[in-house]
């Protein structure tokens, strides 16, 4: 990627919870570039790594989960397909941070797999609104309450991801060739942003149904 696109991705990603990525296809995910809220997310600056001049972008993972994000990307590899996978990252200063992340592998014209490249964003939403639906076995007040104002924070996700998801089909589209690459990341922006929509709509509408037969309203 010339220095004209990186700017452009940069700029494009400069804003949001989520950032973007090309790396190796080896055991630690060795990353070549990253664009985004590296060091919001992962805790380490971009810097620190790629070519794993710090830490390795793989062993970022947590323990528990890095064997099945690992198993899923060789899998949607040997399947040619997108993978998508949720899994924490063990920051620098010790806090955990959950994530999802979406990618896909790229070949050259001859089917030699060359990089791997994706988008990485903040799950900590959805893995908090999972969490208070197993709560809402209690079918509390505050519970429910709580459902909705977190449909709400990933509803407001969502529009952020969409606008990500404009911008960058723009400046992918601006960027040429050297954009190409990055072109499918819009459409994947644009795929979680409607799955997440999709998701905080039916629980607001399910929490909304259970406040009406409570009350008799």
């Amino acid at each position: 990627m010339n220095n004209e696109a990186l700017s452009v991705f940069k700029s494009v990603f400069s804003s949001g919870d989520a950032f973007i990525y090309r790396c190796a296809n080896d055991d630690v995910f060795t990353m070549e570039f990253m664009a985004g809220q590296v060091e919001k997310l992962c805790g380490y600056s971009v810097d620190d790594i790629l070519g794993n001049k710090r830490v390795a972008f793989g062993d970022l993972m947590h323990k528990e989960d890095a064997t099945g994000v690992f198993a899923e990307v060789d899998t949607a590899i040997e399947q040619r397909r997108n993978w998508d996978v949720d899994y924490r990252f063990c920051r620098a200063d010790g806090t955990e941070a959950w994530v999802r992340e979406r990618g896909n592998a790229v070949y050259d014209g001859k089917g030699t797999l060359v990089y791997l490249q994706g988008l990485v964003v903040d799950a900590s939403a959805e893995v908090k609104l999972r969490e208070t639906l197993e709560a809402t076995l209690r079918e509390t007040e505050e519970a429910n309450t709580e459902i909705v104002e977190l449909a709400g924070n990933i509803l407001r996700s969502v529009r952020e991801l969409s606008i990500l998801s404009i911008n960058t089909g723009i400046e992918a589209a601006r960027a040429g060739d050297a954009g190409l690459g990055f072109a499918y990341l819009a459409k994947e922006i644009k795929n979680l942003s409607n799955e997440n929509a999709k998701w905080a709509s039916r629980i607001t509408a399910m929490m909304a149904d259970r406040q009406r037969s409570k009350t008799g309203k």
